[in-house]
């Protein structure tokens, strides 16, 4: 990867981020984290992972309301001035936190076993 896309998929993450925080006035969207942002080399797409903070519930639930605000999202990517086309945004669920859990009460499980 280049310097370049490294450097615009962060601004893209800040953009998203302090938009979500400080602008879109939806409380379901209220402890939602953009977590990564990825670029087409093409940058003609961009697929835009989050997760939820505290909330087991099924992803299915925010993703039609963030692709509604997608294209609010879009133009305050544009406003930053830092591409001359604005990509394509898709969001996907970034299930690290669930799978991470797993991975913990599995190894809690194999240290309680090895304890008996």
């Amino acid at each position: 990867m280049s310097y370049r896309m490294a450097r615009l998929e962060k601004e893209i993450l800040r953009i998203l981020n302090n938009a979500l925080v400080n602008k879109i006035n939806d409380q379901r969207l209220q402890w939602v984290t953009i977590t990564e942002v990825e670029l087409t080399p093409d940058l003609q797409l961009a697929k835009i992972y989050f997760s939820k903070l505290n909330d087991e519930k099924d992803d299915t639930e925010y993703l039609p309301i963030l692709t509604k605000a997608s294209g609010f999202l879009k133009k305050e990517i544009a406003a930053a001035h830092i591409l001359r086309r604005i990509p394509e945004i898709r969001f996907f669920y970034d299930d690290t936190g669930n799978r991470a859990r797993k991975i913990e009460s599995l190894l809690d499980k194999l240290s309680d076993e090895d304890k008996k």
